[in-house]
């Protein structure tokens, strides 16, 4: 604890999110005794984001499966969880978090992990019944019910969520349009080459896709009936999901003096913040990247989970644990997508057949890797990321990745 905490307030953790969660039972787990407060704006205990737009949203993993640890597991670490209540402010001064409800909790350390809330566009007619977005548990839920319903359902925006959701509402028998900005799905995270093996599953399963466009209205006289586009086309629509990205939440921070960057809370390697005895971790936090010479966000569950983790190490005065390469998956129709690194549009991008891999270059040195079905080659290829390799051996699927280093 830094020299202005107080004494006895203890550690408080904004956001019951996937990053908050772990930088609580961290704490535990690394012999922390101080009180502990988990403060989220939803009812539900922690849970993780990921199955939600997969077998959650299909009805083949329930609640317990999504949860971060059973609430027995917070009572025997003497966490005390504040759930369905909002952060609404700090008083950095006296430091206090103001809860919504009118309470005010003293922290000696604070911990913002309130996560992401999604783009709402503005597009005419987002308000009506049968629009829905996913981000939450309840927005699950709801989407679940609509979809039970069958019919024709029109996803607006391909990135990760937005490409799982089409493909769940296809297995649940719905009939699917997709719509993008973008020429094809997940083209911002993969390039032009990898977007078309993935449309490719998209078209074969009946999912009809319309790239490089978009949409200037949703319309219906009670509800979502049919989505029109910049071009002129109408779409039909039981059901519209709407899935343009996402912004940090930070809302409730306003005229807290610290120091922003990349959409959000400029950290340190250590995730401190600008202000004494306040550290950011998850989705709202923009970690200091001396390779890029700036800050950076990172969307994803691995990272989430390490930043919170990284967070309760450096609370208790443990060495962190090293910092692991971005990761992402996604499942969709039964194909397994792993991608780790990061890569720019303009990076040479190499492909290895059977079993399918594709690397990402500049100047020989492997920025990113990519693999479909094929998790062995993309656990190997993990120690190739930073390094310097021949090309010829990266294509030819006979040569072991571990001996190309």
């Amino acid at each position: 604890m830094d020299s202005g905490a107080r004494s006895d307030a203890g550690v408080v953790v904004v956001g019951a999110s996937l990053a908050g969660a772990h930088t609580a039972l961290e704490l535990r787990r690394l012999g922390h005794h101080g009180p502990v407060t988990l403060v989220g704006a939803e009812p539900h205990l922690p849970y993780e984001r990921p199955e939600l737009s997969k077998g959650y949203l299909g009805g083949s993993v329930g609640l317990d499966a999504l949860l971060v640890a059973p609430e027995a597991t917070y009572a025997e670490a003497g966490i005390d969880l504040r759930l369905g209540v909002r952060a609404s402010g700090v008083d950095t001064a006296s430091r206090l978090v103001q809860l919504a409800d009118g309470e005010a909790l003293a922290y000696d350390s604070l911990v913002v992990a309130t996560g992401s809330a999604n783009i709402r566009p503005r597009i005419d007619g987002m308000d009506l019944p049968g629009v829905y977005q996913l981000r939450t548990l309840d927005d699950a839920q709801r989407l679940a019910a609509a979809a039970r319903s069958g019919g024709r359902a029109v996803v607006i925006g391909t990135g990760l969520v937005g490409c799982e959701v089409a493909a769940t509402l296809t297995a649940l028998g719905l009939s699917v349009t997709a719509v993008d900005a973008l020429p094809g799905p997940l083209w911002a995270q993969l390039g032009a080459e990898l977007s078309g093996v993935v449309l490719g599953w998209h078209e074969q399963h009946g999912v009809t896709f319309f790239g490089g466009t978009v949409v200037t209205a949703i319309e219906g006289s009670e509800r979502a009936e049919r989505v029109r586009l910049a071009d002129g086309q109408v779409l039909e629509a039981d059901l519209v999901v709407v899935g343009v990205g996402a912004r940090p939440m930070l809302d409730w921070l306003s005229g807290v003096p610290v120091d922003l960057a990349a959409g959000g809370l400029a950290v340190d390697a250590a995730q401190r913040t600008n202000l004494p005895g306040i550290y950011a971790a998850g989705d709202v936090a923009a970690v200091q990247d001396d390779a890029l010479r700036g800050h950076r966000r990172t969307e994803h569950y691995m990272s989430a989970m390490e930043q919170g983790q990284r967070v309760a190490h450096v609370l208790v005065g443990a060495e962190p644990p090293a910092s692991q390469p971005e990761w992402f998956w996604s499942h969709q129709y039964g194909h397994y997508l792993q991608y780790a690194g990061r890569h720019e549009p303009d990076d040479e991008l190499v492909l290895r057949p059977a079993p399918f891999a594709a690397f990402f270059l500049r100047d020989s040195v492997v920025r990113a890797v990519a693999t479909v079905d094929n998790g062995r080659d993309l656990r190997r290829a993990l120690r190739l990321l930073g390094r310097t390799v021949d090309r010829a051996l990266l294509v030819d699927p006979a040569v072991d990745l571990r001996k190309v280093a």
